[in-house]
């Protein structure tokens, strides 16, 4: 239970932040679909380092690896948002990589981005948690704490609870409107 409502709020939390962001400046919805997409795959990959997540129990040998370091550490540091931006730049400036286009939207391009948004949108939720993340781990073991704050918030607890039920809330309502906009 405890490292589903994790992966529940930083899902719930992270698609809502996008869809806002989708609506405001009117993407088309092959585009918005693709960023959910991509949102949902990029918010779980920092957790990749949890012994008790899904992936690393089905990832082998490889993802039992990444455990060894411990958790937030370069999982959740700045170089892998920064490493998969570098990727996303790189695969969207190749014609071939633009793949499927729905509607005259090539979707890929919205994938790539979209899963590194999703992973340092997960640092960013994890960064109002009280146990922090080390934000240029391994050059600094520092956590980044906040200390006080409406948004801070104790993994597990009640305050992660209402970001869920919020964030959840937003999602509905920015389906119904997106169903309004497009439909």
């Amino acid at each position: 239970m405890f490292t589903l409502a994790l992966r529940k709020t930083h899902i719930a939390t992270s698609e809502a932040i996008l869809l806002g962001c989708a609506i405001a400046i009117h993407q088309p919805l092959p585009a918005i679909v693709t960023e959910a997409v991509g949102v949902w795959l990029g918010c779980q990959l920092p957790d990749i380092d949890q012994k008790q997540t899904r992936v690393n129990k089905r990832g082998g040998l490889f993802t039992r690896i990444l455990t060894l370091w411990g958790h937030r550490t370069w999982s959740h540091s700045i170089w892998i948002p920064i490493m998969l931006l570098i990727c996303a730049l790189y695969l969207s400036s190749l014609s071939f990589s633009h793949g499927i286009s729905v509607n005259g939207t090539y979707v890929m391009e919205y994938l790539y981005y979209s899963i590194v948004l999703g992973y340092f949108l997960h640092e960013v939720e994890d960064s109002f948690s009280i146990e922090g993340i080390r934000w240029f781990y391994p050059l600094g073991d520092t956590r980044i704490v906040r200390k006080k704050g409406l948004l801070k918030y104790k993994v597990g607890g009640t305050k992660e609870q209402i970001i869920l039920i919020v964030a959840t809330l937003l999602i509905i309502t920015e389906i119904i409107w997106i169903g309004y906009l497009y439909i």
